[in-house]
């Protein structure tokens, strides 16, 4: 009898620490009501005193030298308060009945151990996108009714549980008309969430699959690779010809409510395609190997963001005449041009390093190749032109190099851009005559616009262009374009204090 009265005299203290309440203050001096759930764990509970319309629930908190996780927000806990925001801690795994209904909430962060949200715990607030997390496998009826819902991003492979009725127990849309809302969920889901026989995710005015690193997308004949799924970047990696033979690959595609950035071609992507043209996007980092071998592509503008052009990647492009490289390139690969008709060459003073054959190979067609760089590039320097940067003889290519350069390209122990003939020291460098940060130049479509600070005077100006041809000469700030031919030129102005030289594109 008296082991009996024990065992029941235990297990009443032990119901009576259970439900204990007592209560904490958060960061903002709210004062937040606690019952004890378990030895180790306590729910949120309603009689809360809200005097900051910002509420911070803490993950853990103390009563009588004990702690405890904050693991659920219970039934009405918040109901009716004015809150305007709230931090919920990833130890919460359940959001009861009504909990955050009619408060002022414009957006809410779930946590990563969310698995319930219960019975109309967000209506009536001011949400209009909401992220579920993967976690999720249920949410109530008219847990989100009331509400500006536009987007919803589910993170959870497996489609959490909801109520789809035409009427206002509707989980997410009052009515349950969902027509407004646009929905983004896992890559390879849409079955589960949409098109599958029960499945519940429907009526959403969009379904968008969120594409994982690997996976593919079409877009315009060209297809493209996810790179990178947390910065939403993708490569090129194969095209359609069905497309035509010119190709303008834009600096971003949609995939329904993502956008990706194009910051690659991958190796092969417009391999043998019988391209004419081709326009590359100022996103673009790398060109890969082989990326446009074996094309009709007679110009072409690297722009000022590609870093690396890899082996192969225009060769045998055999009507391409015109090469523009960026201002960041610093690495040419093995063979990148080779077998193209080009006939004068610019190399930025980005580049440092320029492979075997990079440039040449139809004969000795090369006239000019202009080095920008006071350092120069490496280079493959051989008496087996197979074995060499430009596949052909020098002794007929003209080598323009910048003032004061003669040693480190051509005569000093070590040099590697020898042989050519003739070298002149005429090169026009961007970096030659540095004259300040605040000297912009302005492209329109009829006009180059000069601006600079009141403390430099603009004396004259010329336009030479890549060939070092000089087009025309002035005094003005505002230079006619009218006359000129579009293209890349490189503007020289004469200040009072100096010289500035930089590249321009006349339109």
């Amino acid at each position: 009898m008296k082991k009996q009265l024990l065992i029941l005299l235990t297990l009443f203290i032990a119901t009576m620490g259970y439900s204990q309440t007592f209560t904490v203050q958060d960061s903002n001096n709210n004062t937040l009501r606690f019952t004890v759930t378990s030895s180790t764990t306590v729910s949120l509970i309603t009689g809360s005193t809200i005097i900051n319309t910002n509420v911070n629930i803490p993950s853990s908190v103390s009563n009588g030298g004990t702690a405890y996780n904050v693991t659920a927000i219970g039934v009405f806990s918040f109901d009716g308060e004015p809150i305007s925001s709230v931090s919920i801690p990833n130890t919460v795994t359940s959001i009861e009945q009504q909990a955050f209904s009619n408060t002022n909430l414009t957006s809410v962060v779930f946590p990563s151990n969310l698995e319930t949200i219960g019975d109309y715990t967000f209506q009536g607030n001011q949400l209009s996108g909401l992220t579920i997390p993967s976690n999720l496998t249920s949410i109530g009826n008219g847990a989100f009714r009331g509400n500006p819902l536009s987007t919803i991003t589910s993170l959870a492979t497996i489609p959490p549980s909801i109520t789809t009725v035409a009427g206002n127990n509707d989980s997410f849309a009052q009515g349950g008309d969902r027509s407004g809302i646009d929905l983004i969920i896992p890559a390879g889901t849409t079955g589960a969430y949409v098109t599958d026989a029960g499945a519940l995710w429907t009526g959403f005015n969009t379904v968008t699959e969120n594409l994982n690193v690997g996976d593919t997308y079409i877009d315009n004949f060209i297809t493209y690779e996810v790179t990178s799924a947390a910065s939403s970047t993708v490569k090129a990696v194969g095209y359609n010809t069905a497309g035509g033979t010119v190709v303008n690959i834009p600096a971003t595609i949609p995939n329904g409510l993502i956008t990706y950035d194009v910051t690659e071609i991958g190796n092969n992507a417009f391999q043998s395609k019988n391209l004419t043209s081709v326009s590359l996007p100022n996103t673009l980092v790398t060109i890969g190997e082989n990326a446009f071998f074996v094309n009709n592509i007679s110009s072409v503008t690297i722009p000022d963001s590609v870093v690396t052009i890899d082996d192969i990647a225009f060769a045998q492009n055999q009507n391409m005449t015109n090469l523009v490289l960026g201002n960041s390139v610093t690495n040419i690969g093995d063979a990148a041009f080779r077998f193209t008709g080009l006939t004068t060459i610019t190399i930025p003073e980005s580049v440092t390093n320029i492979g075997v054959v990079a440039f040449g190979g139809l004969g000795n067609i090369i006239t000019d190749v202009y080095c920008e760089g006071l350092v120069p590039p490496m280079i493959s320097t051989s008496s087996n032109l197979n074995s060499d940067t430009f596949n052909l003889s020098r002794s007929s290519i003209h080598l323009h190099i910048p003032a004061g350069t003669m040693g480190v390209y051509v005569t000093d122990s070590g040099a590697l851009w020898t042989d050519f003939n003739p070298v002149s020291e005429d090169a026009l460098s961007i970096d030659d005559f540095e004259l300040a940060m605040d000297i912009k130049v302005i492209t329109t479509s009829y006009a180059l616009e000069v601006t600079s600070s009141d403390s430099v005077r603009l004396e004259n100006y010329s336009i030479f262009s890549l060939s070092g041809a000089k087009i025309a000469t002035g005094t003005e700030s505002e230079i006619s374009t009218a006359s000129i031919s579009k293209g890349i030129y490189i503007l020289k102005l004469d200040f009072d204090r100096g010289i500035v030289v930089k590249k321009v594109l006349i339109k």
